[in-house]
């Protein structure tokens, strides 16, 4: 039981044996608790940011970066970078907003709001990034089928022997199932990362419904 639960537990039991305690005590620790996990969705959110802006630096002199900076539209690849700062910076802004909403407000009501709000903020977040990793991956897999030199001669080969269509088959077989899994991983990550936060931050708001201040 923590310290929550213990609260509520002795709040309903007789002011004979227990203190009372009030529906402002308990507002009380929801604010504190709501407050904490928005806090730690904020640091989260800036630590995956520094990760990958990491990673793009790690990467930006790799031979399979090189090789795809050559291409006639390699330069797509270097905005799709920067979508994807500006993506982090403008959810973090969101974060660090909501964040800061939470921490100040004395309002049950708009506290419940404001926890609505972080929950929809981390939804479209994942959605975001999701979507702009699907278009990433569309956009890699496009690149390599018109400029490739090696995939280029290949197509060239199944022109040639009649079996174009077979290639079209298995070239967007192959790209979807690699975007599936690695999508699907992407999904994994954030349900496990962010979700347990959502599911204590819904519970703190179902809470605040029954205090019905």
């Amino acid at each position: 039981m923590d310290a929550l639960d213990k609260l509520k537990s002795d709040w309903k039991k007789s002011e004979i044996n227990y203190p009372r305690f009030s529906e402002k005590d308990i507002y009380a620790m929801l604010h504190k608790r709501s407050s904490s996990i928005v806090k730690w969705i904020l640091i989260l959110s800036i630590i995956e940011f520094a990760f990958w802006l990491g990673i793009s630096f790690l990467l930006r002199d790799s031979p399979q970066s090189q090789h795809v900076n050559n291409f006639e539209a390699g330069y797509i690849v270097r905005i799709l970078d920067y979508v994807n700062y500006v993506i982090v910076i403008v959810f973090v802004s969101i974060f660090y907003g909501n964040y800061r909403k939470i921490k100040v407000t004395d309002n049950a009501q708009v506290l419940m709001r404001n926890i609505l709000k972080t929950k929809r903020a981390v939804t479209n977040y994942i959605i975001t990034v999701l979507v702009y990793y699907f278009i990433g991956f569309a956009v890699l897999f496009t690149l390599y089928f018109l400029y490739d030199p090696q995939l280029v001669n290949t197509i060239h080969v199944y022109e040639e022997n009649g079996d174009i269509m077979w290639f079209y088959c298995i070239y967007i077989g192959i790209a979807l199932l690699i975007t599936g899994i690695i999508l699907g991983g992407f999904w994994l990550f954030y349900k496990l990362l962010y979700g347990l936060l959502l599911k204590r931050l819904h519970r703190n708001y179902e809470e605040l419904k029954k205090l019905d201040l």
